[in-house]
């Protein structure tokens, strides 16, 4: 199958951009022609493009920014740009490679590739991640702009939702061809493994230290302030903890602001963005990872935290539950509450017993549906969607 992607793609900060690097490289590694049209910054791309070297082509256009945040819609300025480097590339692109099938990587993207599709006689796919999606259920996008990424989501043969309950959503909002390929985690790549001593040395971290790590790209709907909010409580409690907050973002200075006030900075180590293939090595570092979000599709972290073997503590939402069966493969608490957040982590903290039985559960878990899986799923869907449509053009 010859397969054209308009989406975001790694150094691109945030789970769209992981996935559909993985995607991607999955259905080359299986023989499929692949070519991609993505976003980058001209800071990023001095640093070298990740995927210079990738199994499958990739077209960049500049950003002034990386969208990090698209449950809040971006500035008109950045739309429009995004909209016409995205279509002077790919029609060209569709007529050069005739290709089969058009993914676009995010919901952000419907707004204008369904129909390029669809003026190239191309069936097109759009991956619902899920922020978009909690963006126009909470009215953060203004009416005209909601219609159009309807309107886009509407004329896509088939949106994949990366969770059932993210699935469940998209229905509430008239879309009616939705599939469900849940999140997958590679259980090769996240793998349990001691602590690196090289890594705990250049964070200063002492031996017997219990370490509390967080990984996102660190914007409101993470709550990442919780997290420090939290310490307050249990390092009076417990001083033994050290957290390690991997990631950027817009809450990080309010955050470092906030141990600051607190007294409690020096308990943190704010690492910064580090490339995906680092995120393992960090997870290993930790004893329990802290995911208190407001919402989430199904985060990556959620499962490579499992997949690692680790404790994972996560608000108690729709996203968690899904692979959270709290006490067992991971731990839940009422999403907001510093106080709950504190409690299960001194819990978890003051019970090696308890954290080596969760995380042998969690892993058996994350490994028992490997990325492969999923992969799997996404082809037969591509197949019966490519398929259709030529159905339908014989008739």
């Amino acid at each position: 199958m010859k397969i054209a992607y308009a989406g975001t793609l790694p150094p691109h900060p945030g789970g769209s951009a992981i996935l559909g690097g993985a995607l991607l490289s999955g259905l080359a590694r299986r023989g499929h022609e692949v070519a991609a049209i993505a976003p980058i910054t001209a800071a990023a791309l001095e640093q070298g493009d990740a995927l210079a070297h990738a199994s499958f082509d990739v077209t960049r256009y500049l950003i002034p920014d990386f969208e990090s945040a698209p449950n809040n819609p971006a500035s008109d300025d950045f739309r429009a740009l995004e909209k016409r480097s995205v279509a002077s590339r790919l029609g060209p692109l569709l007529e050069t490679m005739r290709a089969d099938l058009v993914i676009a990587g995010r919901e952000t993207f419907a707004s204008h590739v369904p129909a390029l599709a669809r003026d190239h006689g191309v069936p097109c796919v759009v991956l619902a991640q899920g922020g978009t999606t909690w963006g126009l259920l909470a009215g953060a996008y203004p009416s005209n702009l909601a219609r159009t990424l309807l309107d886009g989501l509407g004329q896509a043969d088939r949106v994949i939702a990366v969770a059932r309950h993210l699935a469940d959503r998209l229905r509430e909002l008239q879309l009616e061809r939705v599939d469900v390929v849940p999140n997958a985690v590679d259980p090769q790549k996240f793998t349990p493994a001691p602590p690196d001593p090289a890594l705990m040395r250049s964070l200063g971290i002492p031996s017997g230290r219990v370490v509390v790590s967080h990984v996102s790209n660190l914007k409101d709907i993470k709550r990442p302030l919780d997290i420090a909010h939290s310490a307050v409580q249990t390092l009076g409690r417990d001083p033994r903890l050290v957290y390690v907050i991997v990631g950027d973002g817009p809450c990080r200075s309010e955050m470092e602001a906030e141990c600051k006030r607190a007294g409690i900075f020096e308990h943190f180590r704010f690492v910064g963005w580090v490339p995906h293939d680092e995120v393992s090595r960090h997870l290993n570092l930790a004893d329990i990872v802290l995911m208190p979000s407001e919402v989430e599709a199904l985060a990556l972290v959620y499962l490579e935290t499992q997949a690692c073997g680790r404790v994972l503590i996560a608000s108690d939402i729709a996203a968690a539950r899904e692979v959270v069966n709290d006490g067992v493969t991971g731990i839940l608490h009422n999403v907001g509450d510093s106080s709950a957040l504190a409690e299960a982590t001194l819990r978890a903290a003051a019970d090696p017993g308890l954290r080596a039985a969760i995380g042998a559960r969690a892993r058996s878990f994350a490994a028992a549906r490997p990325f492969d899986t999923a992969l799997a799923e996404y082809e037969a869907i591509f197949a019966a969607v490519t398929q259709q449509r030529a159905t339908l053009i014989a008739r």
